[in-house]
């Protein structure tokens, strides 16, 4: 058969790509970046996307700019009376910026946001569930009902992919983006021209004036009929899909509340006000003086080394708080919706079909095993189970 022969052919290829990689790993071949910089996970630091070098090298670079300006200055332009009158400011501002809880503060702002970070990402419900209940529930005898009951199966898969994506193109920057307007919609079939006109224009960036919620509506009266038509017969089934629908409502409402109520704006200014006013005392506190007195530092150095480490770790702390702060814009580390969406749709629309019928049902290798172990097998090839099988394997 044609299925078999694909995946005979796909087997095939594997293995020829497998060889040459595992002879390279065996014979120690490494690729002269792997070697200076290491592989894997050892390669972290040398990563740009997401990465700390890429949130931090301007603000970074501008900043040790200041300081060389005013260290210049200071070195080179102030008389020495002056000079003796800046190392006062300069003792004064490294006394004054020890006292700033910066740690405490920024410790709690992060831990929160990276909290509601995830949290928001595990409250987006996935229609896997609700598909599997559909499937397993909605059938109908053969006939015209068993086309019907298929009918019902991706009606209502449509309309809670349909829920979801009004739901959350309110909140996220890229599906806003791919579906500007309902029109958008329904070039992609998602929803038809007379379900646009009941739903409304959803042109409100208010989540809590949408619509989003009436396709959820539908597909619960299109079990009612289901049930009522005879193609629901299971009582219990019936009553946990609509559980399951109900559940897909409840995240899609609780992460629009996430987005309508963000951390409160005064802590945020309170963190950022700490971080930039600290940084701008170093400026000034972390030069090194000319001048000096018993208990001042024994070297002179024009760099500001131990100020750029902790410049890179306050800073890099803040910016994840504000990386993360927004979920569903388009930042790197911002949820990846577009994709989400497509797989939602395409994984949901595959259980509720009826494409093909599931592979044969046959003893499996394991059969009559008192104490069956997962391990390779050397002597079975991979291609046999794509062949015909033994007379002794196949389930009778």
């Amino acid at each position: 058969m044609f299925h078999m022969e694909f995946m005979k052919k796909i087997c095939s290829k594997v293995k020829e790509m497998e060889q040459p990689e595992m002879s390279k790993v065996m014979a120690g071949k490494l690729s002269l970046a792997d070697k200076l910089l290491g592989s894997g996970e050892s390669r972290v630091m040398f990563r740009w996307r997401s990465s700390l070098w890429k949130l931090l090298w301007q603000e970074l670079l501008a900043y040790t700019a200041s300081f060389m300006m005013i260290s210049l200055v200071y070195r080179y332009i102030l008389t020495t009376d002056q000079q003796m009158e800046a190392e006062k400011l300069i003792r004064w501002c490294r006394h004054q910026s020890t006292g700033l809880p910066i740690t405490f503060l920024l410790g709690f702002y992060v831990s929160l946001v990276v909290k509601r970070w995830w949290e928001q990402y595990c409250k987006l419900p996935w229609p896997d569930t609700i598909a599997i209940f559909l499937k397993g529930l909605v059938v109908g005898p053969p006939g015209e009902k068993r086309v019907m009951a298929r009918v019902v199966r991706r009606t209502i898969i449509r309309y809670c992919i349909l829920a979801y994506i009004l739901c959350i193109r309110q909140l996220s920057v890229r599906l806003k983006k791919r579906f500007p307007t309902m029109h958008e919609l329904i070039k992609t079939g998602i929803v038809r021209a007379d379900e646009m006109v009941r739903i409304g224009d959803e042109e409100s960036v208010n989540v809590f004036a949408s619509n989003w919620w009436m396709p959820l509506k539908w597909a619960i009266e299109i079990l009612q009929k289901a049930q009522r038509d005879g193609l629901v017969t299971n009582a219990p089934g019936y009553s946990h899909m609509l559980g399951r629908i109900s559940e897909y409502r409840a995240g899609l409402s609780e992460v629009a509340t996430y987005v309508h109520l963000p951390v409160p704006l005064v802590y945020t200014q309170v963190v950022h006000l700490a971080v930039y006013v600290y940084f701008a005392v170093s400026l000034i506190g972390e030069q090194w003086v000319i001048w000096r007195q018993p208990g001042d530092e024994e070297v002179d150095l024009y760099y500001p080394i131990f100020m750029t480490v902790r410049f890179l770790f306050i800073f890099g702390w803040l910016r994840v708080a504000e990386t993360l702060y927004n979920p569903f814009g388009e930042d790197d580390e911002d949820f990846e919706l577009n994709e989400l969406l497509n797989r939602h749709f395409k994984v949901a629309m595959t259980i509720v079909d009826e494409n093909e019928e599931h592979p044969e049902l046959k003893k499996d290798i394991f059969w009559n095993q008192a104490d069956p172990e997962l391990i390779e097998n050397p002597e079975m090839d991979i291609e046999e189970g794509f062949g015909d099988d033994k007379e002794d394997f196949v389930f009778k």
